[in-house]
This record gives C-alpha cells, structure tokens and sequence, in this order.
C-alpha cells in the first residue's frame, strides 16, 4: 500500500475515514513484484517462473488452469515453464496477481464473506465466457477486472460505521447494498474499490474498470468495439452470477436478458446458449476454485426458469410480430384504398382526367417505340346541358352515374375508362387498330340505344352519346400525345357535327 492515498475520486472527508482505517485490504508481497514485473518490458521467462514460483499455491493454481477446458490442450502440462509457454507472460503474469489477491484477501475474511467470493469468482468467470463468445482478446484482464470490480465491498466492512456492518452484510443482495451505501455514505463500493486499486497503483483499465462497473456508460476517449464489449462483460457479469446465487432468479433473468439483448445484440436462442454453457461450467470453476458455488437444485431452478422466460418471449414476440403484421396490412389496405380512390372520379367511380393523363402519356410512349396501334376515342353525351336544365342537376348525375356503369360494364379489360371533364369521358384502347377500335364502338354504341334510360316523374329518359376515335399507328403516326388527343377531340366533333348519336373517325 503506498503511503499516500490523496485521490479525486472520493471526497477529502470520506478519504480521511478511509485513511483512518487500520486493517484495509493490503497488497501480499508477491503481488507487488507481480505488478511490477509487468511493467517491465523485457521480463524474461525466467524472471517470470521465478516470481510466481516463490508461492506454490499460486503456481499450482496456474498449471491448474493451464491444464483446465479454457485453454482445451490435448496434452497435459506438468510444470510452471510449459505453462507459462503457453499462456504467455502477460496472461500468466494477470492470472497469477489475480490469484495472489483472491489468496491473500480472501483468508482474511473468507468465512465472513463467503457470498462475496462466491460471487466475485463466478462473475470473473462469467465475464470470461462472454468475452470468449464476443471474441475480446483480453480473457485474463477481464477476469481479473470482473474478480476485483466489488473489492470496495471489503473497504467499507472495514469502516467505523460500516453501513452494512457484521452479520448485516451477510445476506444483503447486491441491489440492497449499493442502495444502502448511497444512503449512509453518498457513494457506493464501485468507487471506493476503484480508490483502493488507485492507491495500490494498479494499471488504469482495472481502475476505470471496477470505478464504472456498474454502470453501461462509461466515459473513454477509445470507444473501440472491443473497449465496449470489455466494459459490459465486467458490468453484466456480478448480475448474471446472482442469477444463480439470489434466491428468485426469474427477476434477474428477465432484467438481464433485455440488457444482454440491448448491448451485445444476441437473440433468445443465443441468450439461452449462454445460459446454459454458464451452467455447464459451474462444476469446473467450483473444482478449480476448491469452492462450492451453487448446490443442484439451484442450477435446475436456473435452467427451468430460463427455458420459461424464454419460451414466454417467444410466444410475445410471435403474438408481436403477428399484431404488427396485421397493422401493416391495415396500414397497406388503407394507403392503396386512399391512392385507389385518388385516381377514381368521385361521382362516376371511374378514372379522372389526372390518372388518365399520365397513363395514356405512357402508354403512347410505349406504342411509338414499339410501333404498336393505340386507339382513343371521346365520348361526350348529347344535349347534357339540357337534361340538367329540364331535370336538375341529380337527374344528370345519374345520367353520369349510368353511361359510366355502362361503358365500364362493356369494354374488354385491356381498355380503360375515364371521366375527363363535365360530361366527357375518354376511352384507352391499347393494342386496338382503327378497325378493331371501330368495330368495338359500333357494338357498344348499339347497346347504349337500348340499355341506358331512367325514369324521370314518369317520364322515360334515354340518354344519347356521340363518340370520336382516332388511331395512333397503321394509317395516322401521331408525333406526340397532344396531336392525338386533338385529332380524336377533332372527330368528336365531327360527330357532333353529323347529327350527334354516332360515331366518326379521324381520317
């Protein structure tokens, strides 16, 4: 521990009381050259063997994970130098501190802090898991951050007026707790531990490490992907760990599943993988660690739960998913109802001038490129104005009503019907020449003499139309659009001309 503990991240008076303690958590010997050895860039394998070798403890608990499924070696290794080879001098030098600390705190109190451990060393290997599957390099910082990030637990048991003093501590969950520290101290133990790892001059990763871990924002110049994805495995580790370790792990489960979906962006299944490879591990980290961390039934009480939750977000998010589809379809019916009805003429329900315009400026692009016959032809009823005058206005709409039903009741599908304009209509005829056109017409204008009337105050009413038609390819090859609305306008009028009630032919 260095003589000076100044610091900015606890308030000077909180940072006396700390001073003032007299049995804090202290660095054992060979962490310190741990430490130091790792600063040191051209340590060699030697030095490194030595250093760890002079605790036992700790050089078997290396080998031992050198020889365990993290590292999946088809061979056993039998001493420190082969393990060292293979982990490397960084990894080794982290595992070894990590142990050393784990070794050296945890004898102190470990019989008062049993939950504490447990959940310190299951969150540091969770936090490993989840790194390995997000493919973060850094496996042995990550659990020594993960391992350390609640350390300032054990600073605040040693405050005179610890606010979880005693046995008070015991079965507080950790929700409860850092509730409890804000309470009585204005902070919690995430920056009083990053304080103490500060003073012990420890690198700056496991400072900001434990100082944010509890938090998913944290402020970095790097915002790497993988700095990121560093950070939520330290900060989603203790919760996943409580999962196993609270007695109601339904809670935790559906809070940490919407954060694990939110930050490292897996699905059900993928969450239900992880869930279940934690579980798998629990026997291998218990035997590794010579601690028993979850009984049985626990772990069985873990895996039903998940398998429930999962199974209700499934069956939502199909509930979900069909809701919206639904909406969709709504949505879509009423966009196509709403541009259907603005190509339609409100009072005829066939199409107005303005759609008829821009298919029939298509449709003549595509006959003169193709050289294809397109045939169009005016219809315009005879003595309109008349009728309105003599029987009002509602008798001519349904004269309207009528001649558009007709007309639209007796054409071939290919053909397209429109009102252009007061009592107008215009009639597309794609594909047709002037003979078939004529043809068409003469029949329909046949029909119309017998089919449309309305009775009127006992009065029977025909209605009488004259119609002008003219054909773009064959005989006439019309430079553009408006020429060949002009020339069947021009036969219109030669109809209207010829007694009105036939039909004449742009020649």
């Amino acid at each position: 521990m260095t003589s000076s503990r100044t610091s900015s991240l606890v308030t000077p008076e909180l940072g006396r009381a700390l001073d003032s303690c007299k049995n804090l958590p202290s660095l054992p010997a060979v962490a310190l050259r741990i430490i130091d050895a790792s600063k040191d860039p051209d340590i060699t394998l030697h030095e490194v063997a030595s250093i760890i070798s002079s605790d036992p403890a700790i050089s078997v608990k290396l080998l031992k994970i050198a020889n365990s499924p993290l590292y999946s070696q088809r061979r056993s290794l039998n001493n420190l130098r082969e393990a060292l080879t293979l982990l490397g001098f960084n990894a080794s030098l982290t595992i070894a501190l990590s142990f050393s600390l784990l070794q050296s705190l945890s004898s102190k109190n470990k019989a008062n802090h049993e939950n504490y451990w447990k959940r310190s060393i299951f969150a540091a290997s969770i936090a490993r898991m989840l790194a390995s599957r997000l493919h973060v390099t850094r496996l042995e910082d990550l659990f020594l951050a993960s391992l350390l990030q609640d350390i300032g637990i054990l600073v605040i048991q040693c405050i005179k007026e610890s606010p979880y003093a005693g046995e008070k501590s015991k079965d507080l969950k950790h929700l409860d707790r850092i509730q409890l520290e804000k309470e009585m101290l204005n902070v919690d133990h995430s920056l009083i531990g990053a304080w103490l790892l500060e003073s012990w001059n420890l690198p700056d990763y496991l400072i900001k490490s434990v100082l944010y871990s509890h938090s998913l924002n944290i402020p970095d110049d790097n915002q790497s992907k993988e700095n990121n994805y560093f950070h939520y495995c330290v900060n989603l580790s203790g919760t996943l760990a409580d999962v196993w370790l609270d007695d109601n792990p339904g809670e935790l489960l559906l809070s940490v599943l919407d954060v694990v979906k939110q930050v490292l962006d897996v699905d059900n299944d993928e969450f239900n993988q992880l869930i279940v490879e934690i579980d798998e591990s629990l026997p291998e980290i218990s035997n590794m660690f010579e601690m028993k961390l979850v009984e049985e039934h626990e772990r069985e009480q873990v895996i039903h739960e998940a398998r429930e939750l999962l199974l209700e977000r499934s069956i939502s998010s199909i509930k979900q998913s069909e809701d919206a589809r639904r909406h969709i379809e709504s949505i879509t019916n009423r966009i196509e109802n709403i541009e259907k009805s603005s190509r339609l003429d409100h009072l005829t329900k066939v199409y107005n001038r303005q759609y008829i315009d821009e298919l029939l400026e298509g449709e003549f692009k595509e006959a003169s490129n193709n050289g294809w016959s397109l045939s169009l032809a005016f219809i315009d009823i005879d003595n309109f104005k008349s009728i309105n005058d003599t029987y009002g206005h509602l008798v001519g709409d349904e004269i309207l009503k009528s001649i558009s039903n007709f007309f639209s009741g007796n054409i071939r599908e290919t053909d397209v019907l429109a009102r252009y304009g007061g009592d107008e209509f215009l009639l597309m005829l794609p594909g047709s020449t002037s003979d078939i056109a004529k043809s068409a017409l003469e029949r329909l204008l046949g029909l119309f003499k017998d089919t449309v009337t309305l009775e009127v105050k006992d009065t029977k009413l025909s209605a009488r139309v004259s119609i002008g038609l003219a054909t773009h390819m064959g005989k006439n090859k019309f430079d553009n659009l408006k020429d060949f609305m002009s020339a069947a306008d021009e036969a219109l009028y030669k109809a209207k001309s010829k007694g009105k009630n036939c039909l004449a032919i742009y020649e």
